[in-house]
């Protein structure tokens, strides 16, 4: 199974939607998208995130399908320490990857952390991918290609509890640019376990070549 993770494009955040030049990147993303091949496309339920998918949903001839738990939200959006001083401490394990954070253990936005993780495990359960610590059981081979259209904050949060990284770790760290396309490979192996491949990391090739199209 391939996952794209997507972030939306330039965002007007007062009318939740997309700027004049969001929409240019929103449709170089769609003629990126044409010959590609996609089975499902999932929405955060936010208007920019919506507008962004829109030109990829309509060259495709495909409808999005909403989900609630992708949405954004500031939870996500903090760093790993309270204050320059405090001190994140945190255990690893190569079976269960990143956690008990001593920073976040007490705040509330770890209960938004760990409602992402459950809707991500249960998510992915249902394209038969089973989570069990950082590792995946294969209990159904998933050829599907999958596009989800979200945000900047919560896109870094998915993309490190898919890795293993623990919950703000990602972000800054892991910066999504508007439109940028992140790709997982989730193989099927003998054992019938797998970790997801991360094949590409922030890819906006799709703003260059219309950019060299003369079409941006």
């Amino acid at each position: 199974m391939i996952l794209h993770i997507i972030r939306h494009a330039a965002p007007d955040y007062e009318h939740d939607t997309i700027t004049e030049y969001g929409w240019r990147e929103a449709r170089a993303l769609g003629a990126w998208m044409k010959d590609k091949p996609l089975d499902k496309i999932y929405t955060s339920p936010r208007g920019r995130a919506k507008d962004t998918a829109s030109p990829t949903c309509e060259i495709k001839g495909m409808t999005p399908e909403v989900l609630p738990w992708t949405d954004e939200c500031m939870d996500y959006m903090e760093s790993h320490v309270l204050k320059p001083d405090d001190q994140c401490s945190y255990r690893f394990s190569v079976q269960t990857g990143a956690y008990d954070f001593v920073d976040f253990k007490d705040t509330e936005r770890m209960q938004t952390i760990y409602r992402m993780k459950q809707h991500s495990d249960e998510f992915l359960a249902s394209l038969g991918y089973v989570r069990e610590g950082i590792f995946y059981k294969v209990e159904n081979h998933n050829d599907q290609h999958i596009a989800v259209f979200c945000h900047g904050g919560f896109g870094a949060e998915w993309i490190a509890h898919l890795l293993g990284i623990g919950p703000g770790l990602s972000f800054p760290a892991i910066c999504l640019s508007t439109t940028s396309v992140n790709t997982f490979e989730f193989q099927n192996h003998e054992s019938g376990y797998i970790r997801p491949h991360l094949l590409a990391y922030n890819d906006v090739a799709h703003i260059h070549v219309a950019r060299a199209n003369h079409t941006f």
